[in-house]
């Protein structure tokens, strides 16, 4: 049990690493499975006052065929708001900037007081400074995460750790469900 109840009054903000979040559930995908990100924010919140929820991603640059858009642009729909870096690093095959811009939102919302528990979704152990400044603020942080993809060292550092693997957040992609009808 947390030494720290949840507060009906307390402020959330959400800050979700969507390829880290993505990557973590690859598996799932394959058999026609997806995380619904509407209802995992929903569940973290709980009985709390969500003021804010942002995805962090990279994307493409303008004008190119980014399959990344349509699920932006669901989430958009959902609620979320989107931080989406034109930093993605074709040679490499990975995205850049994007950490940073999570840590940097983290860090400027606790300055401004804008939250009281904030809840980082990723199991990158990049965050642990974001997480230590915000706490400096006397803002709590909260980390959510699969259990194959948490740095233990972020993991420490929260206040309160979300194994998601516990968590019934996944649907069935349209597409799947369709095959299982036919």
């Amino acid at each position: 049990m947390p030494l720290f109840a949840e507060n009906s009054n307390d402020r959330i903000m959400i800050f979700i690493d969507l390829r880290n979040v993505l990557k973590s559930t690859e598996a799932m995908k394959n058999a026609g499975i997806k995380l619904d990100f509407y209802h995992l924010a929903l569940q973290l919140t709980g009985t709390r006052q969500l003021v804010g929820a942002y995805v962090f991603d990279s994307k493409k640059p303008y004008g190119s065929d980014d399959p990344s858009h349509r699920l932006h642009d669901k989430l958009r729909y959902d609620g979320f708001r989107i931080i989406a870096r034109e930093s993605y690093d074709e040679k490499r095959q990975e995205q850049k900037e994007v950490d940073v811009a999570l840590a940097c939102e983290v860090v400027s919302h606790a300055f401004r007081d804008n939250y009281d528990v904030g809840i980082v979704v990723s199991g990158d152990r990049d965050f642990v400074p974001a997480i230590q400044h915000a706490q400096a603020f006397g803002k709590r942080i909260e980390v959510a995460a699969f259990s194959n993809s948490v740095s233990p060292e972020i993991r420490r550092r929260a206040d309160r750790f979300h194994s998601l693997d516990t968590y019934p957040l996944m649907q069935m992609n349209d597409a799947h469900v369709e095959e299982m009808v036919e």
